[in-house]
């Protein structure tokens, strides 16, 4: 499931998300914002691996590595 699939299933989209890359090269935060913005962000496109809630806050795992 995509980033932006993700957030379209949550229905408070001024809830915060944090969206942390996982790339091996990269592991920290890349996105924090609400959900509408996650969903128009440059990361809507790339898979959820796992989420987690902390305090009423999303985090959503992705990882950019390239696919070859």
């Amino acid at each position: 499931m995509s980033v932006y699939d993700f957030c379209a299933l949550c229905t408070d989209d001024q809830t915060t998300v944090c969206i942390y890359d996982m790339n091996e090269a990269v592991e920290r935060e890349v996105f924090h914002g609400t959900l509408r913005e996650a969903m128009y962000s440059d990361y809507e496109g790339y898979d959820v691996d796992s989420f987690d809630l902390d305090c009423g806050n999303i985090i959503l795992n992705i990882d950019t590595t390239e696919e070859d």
